[in-house]
């Protein structure tokens, strides 16, 4: 059975993803839809990015990816299908292919030929991504759109991590894109700090490999491989007014 997975900010209150969803249905009848999430902040294919980036080798291979974000169900722009990984991710080249995969070798990948409903060329392409007809019914592109980086991460020489929060789930976890196994191999166990740039900074100096019934701010390893900052039976980033985009610096 073939598998779609979609990703949006559409939320849930309008009728347009089940509209979108019986389309893949009536196309494709074989299909096994499932949803990544839907509460994607409005238009913010960053946020879209690193949920994606991180969760779709846990999909079967050769699933097709439909990154809706930021695309109107009205809109007519040219999307575009790239192959990675024995994966095919499809959306609007708006710099988001850039942000999951940009520096990670060369990108190519095939675009709509026809002009017209930009969901309709969606679906017409994830066809012939799974019936391995893409060349036939679809246009060489490799001029992929550069967005800011997505990892902005990063090891500086005087014991320092720098990153930053990406995402804030539903439970008002403060995920950053420091990933968890970098973390452990450059702290080594060793006495940290981790200050959080948001409103007010914050210093946290604990890690836990699980969720833990503890007091106060600490950091654990998130299901995405990610750190994340969280509290005991609290929502820290309501509690902290720690938002997307707050610097998280660890000195160790």
């Amino acid at each position: 059975m073939n598998t779609i997975t979609l990703i949006s900010d559409w939320h849930l209150r309008d009728p347009y993803l089940a509209i979108f969803k019986g389309q893949i249905l009536s196309a494709m009848p074989e299909t096994n839809i499932l949803d990544v999430t839907h509460n994607i902040d409005l238009f913010n294919i960053s946020q879209t990015a690193f949920i994606m980036k991180n969760c779709y080798k846990h999909f079967p291979e050769g699933s097709v990816h439909l990154l809706l974000t930021n695309t109107a169900t009205t809109s007519d722009a040219l999307p575009v299908v790239l192959a990675y990984d024995n994966h095919f991710f499809i959306s609007e080249d708006n710099g988001i292919f850039s942000l999951m995969f940009g520096k990670e070798g060369e990108l190519k990948g095939y675009q709509a030929k026809k002009e017209g409903s930009t969901l309709a060329n969606m679906l017409e392409l994830a066809q012939a991504a799974i019936n391995g007809t893409l060349k036939k019914t679809a246009k060489e592109y490799k001029d992929f759109k550069r967005a800011f980086s997505a990892e902005p991460m990063n090891i500086v020489p005087d014991r320092t991590i720098e990153g930053e929060i990406v995402y804030i789930d539903a439970a008002f976890n403060a995920v950053t894109n420091i990933p968890t196994q970098m973390f452990k191999d450059t702290v080594q166990n060793k006495p940290f700090t981790a200050f959080v740039q948001s409103k007010t900074e914050w210093k946290i100096q604990k890690f836990h490999e699980k969720y833990e019934k503890e007091e106060g701010i600490y950091l654990t390893n998130n299901a995405l491989g990610h750190i994340e900052i969280t509290m005991f039976q609290g929502d820290v980033a309501l509690l902290t007014s720690m938002n997307i985009g707050d610097k998280v610096i660890v000195q160790y």
